[in-house]
């Protein structure tokens, strides 16, 4: 079978594959009511002059990036099926392509949202016949303006150039302050930067290789070992998915390379030494996660084995579940744009498989819908932005499942049970009804795309699959 280096995609619907556990946990025409009234309450909120007022809260960030809460808006409104011409969305773009590009949250949500104004309609999209990302380019070449092909453009310069002057110029940061790069921000920017190569903006290839270089070697060096289940981003190249009997019929042809190795393994130890074959290491998952500021890295050969406790932890250094989410997004990225170049992709496959692979293990180890875990058991507040990133990582992994827990289910039954009357979802510390709300309509819309074909739940594999 011919492989495609491409983006495919399934209409959003199969985010909501109609399964027995899924009717029972998820009631479709409550999570269709619950979008509907989060997107007028998103709506409601903008103004005269295309912009989005900030409901009232103790304690917000978004005063920081009035750019980038307007692109959150907008990215919002869209994937909530308001039309690219509706008056609000023409509004809200005149606005933003008024103001600066000042930071790198901003910048990449306007990408984010430029992308999703020109999505294609479903009906031009046939997987069988062309990549989303053959469709997706065609028709943005076709309907955008030049004004929008410039700002689109506008926006991938600037993220290239305000990349950290630290860690070979593999992350981003707000751009201020003695470090210059944090977890959170270069994930941000990976995701606009993938949806500006798919509209056919010209980015670097080598700035790929350098995000993925940092974030295997900022992951935590050592966790637990966590059951094997299928993490497809992981298990072979992106663009493949593998059915249930093609995957069953890979499982059995690992198990045996793996007794073939073991017992190679054991006959070296007895003729005095050598060790087993990486291969088979690669294949088991220890939950590895990432922390939201950069770490020192020891020097030195890294640990003979990936198991074991994580390394000490303090602070923003510590791993928890949206930074390591943001590590899981960023590395399918980078394989994504790398794996079709050997040069840049081969040095770095076994690392990069086995960071995606052990991230996506930590999720199950640690994964809660209510709160942003911390690998010490704790939890991290931002739990909106958490589950959010929940959702980039689930989609991109091409993973409906985090070992046993089916991490959409559990967060869109979470989420429909904390809206509020107005449509709105509650105000914590550091972000507005506003943003909480954007993000939860973001997850319960699994509004990423992904980069490859989702088949329905039945054909997915893992621990606990049907």
């Amino acid at each position: 079978m011919r492989r495609s280096p491409l983006v495919l995609v399934f209409p959003l619907v199969l985010a909501f594959t109609p399964v027995a556990r899924a009717q029972d946990a998820i009631d479709p025409d409550a999570l269709a009511a619950a979008i509907a009234r989060g997107a007028a309450y998103v709506k409601g909120l903008q103004q005269p002059d295309g912009s989005f007022q900030l409901p009232p809260a103790a304690d917000t960030l978004e005063t920081n990036f009035p750019l980038g809460y307007c692109a959150l808006a907008t990215l919002t409104l869209l994937k909530c099926g308001v039309a690219p011409d509706d008056p609000a969305i023409e509004r809200a773009f005149e606005h933003m392509y008024r103001l600066p590009l000042r930071k790198t949250y901003e910048v990449s949500t306007l990408v984010l949202a430029i992308e999703a104004r020109f999505a294609p309609p479903d009906d031009q999209l046939d997987p069988e016949k062309r990549s989303y990302t053959t469709v997706a380019r065609r028709f943005f070449g076709r309907h955008a303006r030049k004004v929008d092909r410039d700002k689109l453009q506008a926006c991938v310069d600037w993220l290239v150039a305000h990349r950290s002057k630290q860690f070979e110029g593999g992350g981003w940061r707000y751009p201020e302050g003695a470090i210059d790069l944090d977890n959170s921000n270069t994930q941000y920017a990976m995701l606009a930067l993938k949806s500006a190569r798919r509209l056919g903006a010209e980015v670097p290839l080598d700035l790929f290789a350098k995000v993925a270089d940092y974030f295997v070697a900022q992951q935590d060096a050592t966790g637990p070992e966590v059951p094997w289940f299928a993490v497809p981003a992981a298990d072979g190249p992106i663009g493949e998915m593998l059915g249930l009997e093609e995957r069953r019929k890979l499982d059995r042809q690992r198990a045996q390379r793996a007794e073939r190795e073991a017992a190679a393994a054991a006959t070296r130890e007895r003729r005095g030494g050598g060790e087993a074959l990486e291969t088979a290491e690669r294949m088991r998952m220890f939950a590895r996660g990432w922390s939201y500021e950069p770490r020192e890295v020891p020097k030195g050969p890294p640990p003979e084995s990936r198991e074991g406790p994580p390394p000490p932890q303090t602070g923003t250094k510590v791993s928890t579940g949206s930074m390591t989410c943001s590590g899981i997004a960023a590395l399918c990225i980078a394989k994504s744009e790398l794996e079709n170049t050997p040069a840049l992709w081969r040095p770095r496959a076994a690392a990069v498989d086995a960071a995606i692979r052990d991230g996506v293990a930590f999720m199950a180890h640690h994964f809660s819908p209510r709160d942003n875990p911390r690998v010490d058991g704790g939890a991290s507040g931002w739990k909106y932005y958490y589950l959010y990133s929940v959702e980039r990582a689930g989609v991109l992994a091409g993973t409906y499942r985090f070992g046993t827990h089916d991490w959409w289910e559990e967060g869109a039954a979470h989420l429909l049970t904390l809206q509020e009357a107005a449509g709105s979802w509650p105000d914590t510390k550091g972000l507005s009804r506003l943003a909480h709300s954007c993000f939860a309509l973001l997850f319960l819309k699994r509004s990423t795309i992904p980069l490859m074909p989702l088949p329905p739940k039945r054909v997915m594999t893992g621990a606990g699959a049907r």
